[in-house]
């Protein structure tokens, strides 16, 4: 049998010359020596043991090879060995030695053991050689003993057979706790999840209290965790700002213009025909100029806010000319900001709205009746703070307007603007969930036919009208964690 190629802490911290500053590198060395893990970790149980070993050494507590050998990782320094027909009571005396353990072998354990190892830690390779020979161990404080599987498996349910008939046999208690935040009705389902068989649990709503009855020891973990459960949640406020802006521009050009020539014997000219001796020809529309000639072309500008009008005529008034210019220009800009705020707890949903419900009439079978439907502003968001600080956010924007201009039997239609997300924000930063940007324009033309086409020339012969309107809707929300 080859000797160990490390000692273990103990014989290492009675070396001579050892420092404190020498015996917990080895230490920090042992902790994190790794090798062929007994199981597999989450990284996070990893960290918190970690943790836990560093907290240890800092602290000036050392881990006991007893502390090793219940490690869920292999933090035992690694040796070679050799093992040839050797007894098994033998190979659990050289661990002891080796590690400064306390083991004590049950009287029916025996068998040869045969193994060999290469730089191996000493919990995997005691673990393993118990393994091969059907045995295991039960570690309490610093004595380890070694025994059958079946015999360990036996003696724990017998534990927990008497275990469970000294709770039989124990008085029951009563525990009243008064919730300051939690409703006592949501609790029940968590407190009856912790009962023992005997045990029950019941509620009075008047004053929020749960009345327990259990063990005195299942009191004590009961009353512990309604101290963690029964705290204030903490609370978000929740601003959003909805921000409308609309630019709306028109441009309209008009033009009217209408001519009369006389040919008479009253005028002094005549076409000295029999027929047609006289004539006069003049414009056809319904609408004249300052000088009452009726207009050829009458395209005004619909809404004209400016315009000119100019008649002309000869000496005898045997021909005038009646020309009218229209125009209009408007342009409009607006903004509308709608900002909302609601406080909510923790994994509660909060609503705020304001507006109006518009009543519809509907009739089915002789018998009528009223139906309201909503056109407000609603904002509804259900917050959640996460472990880092930040906060998720389910919501719901609605910003919807009655257009009492496209009415429907005297209903007006619902212009409505909504936005549903869900995201994440950080305490008091600000985002946006969402914008709608529409721009339309259009042309249109009023003229008359074939003579607009004439270049040049034909511009009297046609009005030009230019809409435009662009609208913008940004919609901004702000969450801000409250202080209790």
């Amino acid at each position: 049998m080859s000797q160990p190629t490390r000692t273990s802490l103990r014989e290492h911290s009675k070396g001579p010359g050892r420092t404190p500053l020498v015996l917990v590198l080895f230490a920090i060395l042992a902790l994190t020596t790794t090798g062929a893990p007994a199981q597999e970790l989450t990284a996070a149980a990893q960290q918190e043991e970690t943790a836990q070993s560093v907290d240890r050494i800092e602290a000036g507590q050392l881990p006991t090879e007893a502390d090793i050998l219940t490690s869920t990782r292999d933090n035992g320094f690694p040796l070679t060995i050799n093992f040839v027909d050797t007894d098994i009571r033998d190979v659990a005396t050289f661990f002891s030695n080796l590690t400064g353990l306390n083991v004590v072998v049950d009287p029916d354990v025996s068998g040869p053991v045969t193994v060999s190892f290469y730089d191996v830690p000493w919990d995997i390779a005691f673990g393993a050689i118990l393994r091969s020979h059907q045995l295991g161990y039960q570690v309490d404080a610093s004595i380890v003993r070694v025994s059958s599987m079946n015999r360990l498996a036996t003696e724990a349910e017998e534990r927990a057979r008497l275990q469970a008939q000294e709770e039989l046999a124990t008085p029951l208690a009563t525990l009243t706790t008064r919730l300051s935040y939690a409703n006592a009705a949501e609790v029940v389902p968590i407190v009856e999840s912790q009962l023992s068989a005997r045990g029950e649990v019941m509620v009075d709503a008047r004053t929020n209290q749960l009345i327990v009855k259990d063990t005195p020891q299942v009191l004590a973990e009961i009353g512990g965790l309604m101290n963690e459960l029964d705290v204030a949640a903490p609370q978000v406020l929740i601003e959003s700002r909805i921000v409308e802006t609309s630019k709306e521009f028109s441009r309209e050009l008009g033009i009217q213009w209408g001519f009369n020539a006389v040919a008479d014997a009253a005028h002094g000219n005549t076409t000295g025909l029999v027929m047609p001796n006289n004539f006069q020809v003049q414009g056809g529309t319904n609408g004249q100029g300052i000088g009452g000639t009726p207009y050829a072309v009458n395209l005004p500008a619909a809404e004209g806010t400016s315009g000119i009008a100019l008649t002309m005529g000869n000496i005898l008034d045997t021909f005038r000319l009646d020309v009218a210019l229209s125009a209009m220009e408007e342009e409009g800009r607006g903004k509308v900001i709608s900002s909302p705020k609601v406080t909510a707890q923790d994994n509660i949903q909060a609503s705020i709205e304001s507006g109006r419900r518009i009543p519809v009439q509907t009739l089915v079978d002789n018998t009528a009746s009223v139906t309201f439907i909503n056109a407000n502003l609603q904002l509804q968001v259900t917050p959640q703070i996460t472990a880092e600080g930040t906060i998720m956010l389910d919501i719901v924007v609605d910003k919807s307007e009655p257009d009492f201009g496209n009415a429907v039997l005297g209903i007006p239609t619902i212009f409505t603007r909504r936005a549903v997300t869900k995201l994440l924000v950080r305490d008091g930063g600000t985002t946006v969930i969402g914008g709608i940007f529409q721009m339309s324009t259009s042309n249109s033309e009023s003229r008359v036919p074939f003579f607009h086409r004439i270049p040049l020339v034909g511009n009297l012969f046609k009005s030009r009208k230019t809409e435009q309107t662009n609208n913008e809707l940004l919609i901004f929300i702000t969450p801000r964690i409250l202080e209790n």
